[in-house]
């Protein structure tokens, strides 16, 4: 029998302890590459080496920026000024340590799983543009403003120098800089707009990255070196994009994904339709369909996972329970997310739940609904749903599906940050299998997978940063 224990809020001599000689402070660096910028650029930001005894703080970092519209206005996809940002790219000294395509796509998936209406609709509208339960943006360039602009703050997520597992403080002092590349999406992509009445002089200015550094003293720096030998690794989570076309009428689909890592701990999958990814009148990024799609699964080196396919039937249940085995939130039930944003209780029959419905096909067998119960035609993909039940409530046309599957083992019960148990597809072939009861419209399919990387700095090496998958 072990000995009796106080419990913690009777031991009185444990209290907090001092931390080393520190400060914090605050810095803003602009553009390398130039003060403005149009849809389709890329945005250059260098954030310094060789500040002795300095660590950024990625999870305090944001990125402010203003978007100013000279004409009309336009309505922005629902993961707000994010919608944005097509592709994420990080560097140092010519070595890549991160590279996303499609990170609006993933951004807004992952909007719709992790976050509540409260957010979306309170500090996120705020920030980035976000509204609460609505499957769409806010809208810029209100037409009685005296300057067509708005300022937001995009925090620095899905990367890995924010993701590291546990948390650790970025070393500021390497040898080189740190690149980060920001592409922009082009215009009708992330805007939606009547073509009449497409806006112009759509700029991206004031851009600034703003930093939360902390700086030790040298004694403390000192002691850090001392317990590194000068040897920095971070265990960070990554992610990387794979992309395939799926041709209308198809029932089956195998797509290599080219994912090579050490550690795969979960990969997402989207459908978006072809013909809508850049039109205007549309919200493209966020509208994710399930066109018929039936069961789906992966196969490493012939081995499938999981051994018997997803299904996905008119509700979606399975789907929708793998997606939150793979976020490890199964028994949250203080969970929220938006997967039936823009839907609420209504007498119309026609009334959609976004996450199995909003296929812009309209085909009437799919989500179990009722022939003319969904609006038909043009409106696809661009209706955002009601903001309260009406009995003429008139359905959302926008899907919100994502499909998820887990590859870590029990071993890391939950979002461990001691270990990590993906599974290794170094040297090996990783397939999606996909079935369709006849697939409806062509449709391009986002594949991302989420995996464990190293960052290595070695201070008596080379003095940047290495990354092993």
């Amino acid at each position: 029998m072990s000995a009796e224990v106080f419990s913690e809020s009777l031991q009185y001599p444990k209290m907090k302890q001092r931390a080393v000689s520190s400060r914090s402070f605050r810095t803003k660096i602009s553009p390398s590459n130039s003060q403005s910028f149009s849809p389709g650029q890329t945005i250059n930001v260098d954030l310094p080496g060789n500040l002795s005894g300095q660590y950024y703080n990625f999870s305090q970092m944001y990125l402010k920026v203003r978007l100013t519209t000279a004409t009309h206005p336009a309505e922005l996809d629902r993961a707000g000024i994010v919608s944005a940002i097509k592709r994420v790219q990080i560097s140092q000294a010519g070595s890549q340590i991160y590279d996303l395509n499609n990170y609006n796509v993933l951004y807004t998936a992952l909007l719709d799983t992790e976050s509540n209406a409260e957010w979306r609709g309170s500090v996120g509208n705020i920030m980035t543009g976000t509204k609460g339960n609505s499957l769409g943006g806010e809208t810029i360039g209100h037409t009685d403003a005296a300057v067509l602009s708005r300022t937001y703050c995009i925090p620095l997520v899905l990367n890995p120098l924010a993701n590291t597992t546990p948390h650790r403080l970025i070393p500021a002092f390497s040898m080189s800089s740190i690149q980060f590349k920001i592409t922009l999406d082009e215009q009708a992509s992330f805007l939606k707009y009547a073509s009449a009445n497409a806006p112009t002089g759509v700029v991206f200015d004031e851009v600034e990255m703003v930093c939360l550094m902390t700086e030790l003293s040298p004694q403390a720096q000192a002691m850090i070196d001392a317990q590194t030998g000068g040897v920095y690794n971070i265990l960070a989570n990554s992610y990387m994009n794979s992309t395939a076309n799926v041709a209308s009428g198809v029932s089956a689909v195998s797509a290599n994904l080219g994912f090579s890592v050490s550690s795969l701990e979960r990969i997402l999958m989207v459908q978006r339709t072809s013909v809508d990814l850049a039109d205007n009148t549309k919200f493209s990024i966020g509208n994710r369909i399930r066109n018929d799609l039936t069961e789906y699964s992966y196969q490493i080196n012939s081995e499938s996972y999981p051994q018997r396919p997803i299904l996905v039937d008119a509700k979606s249940a399975e789907a929708c329970a793998e997606l939150l085995v793979a976020e490890h939130s199964l028994v949250d039930f203080r969970k929220g997310n938006n997967l039936n944003g823009g839907v609420v209780a209504a007498s119309n029959p026609g009334q959609l739940s976004s996450f199995t419905g909003g296929d812009p096909s309209k085909h009437p067998s799919d989500y179990g609904q009722a022939v003319g119960s969904v609006p038909a035609g043009d409106n696809a993909g661009a209706t955002v749903g009601p903001a309260a039940a009406t009995a003429n409530a008139v359905p959302s046309t926008i899907g919100t599906a994502v499909y998820g599957c887990e590859f870590e083992t029990g071993l890391s019960d939950g979002k461990s940050s001691h270990i990590y148990s993906g599974v290794s597809t170094l040297a090996s072939n990783v397939q999606a299998l996909l079935k369709y009861d006849s697939a409806h419209v062509a449709s391009q399919l986002d594949f991302f997978a989420q995996f464990s990387i190293l960052l290595s700095l070695d201070m008596k090496g080379s003095g940047v940063f290495s990354v092993s998958v």
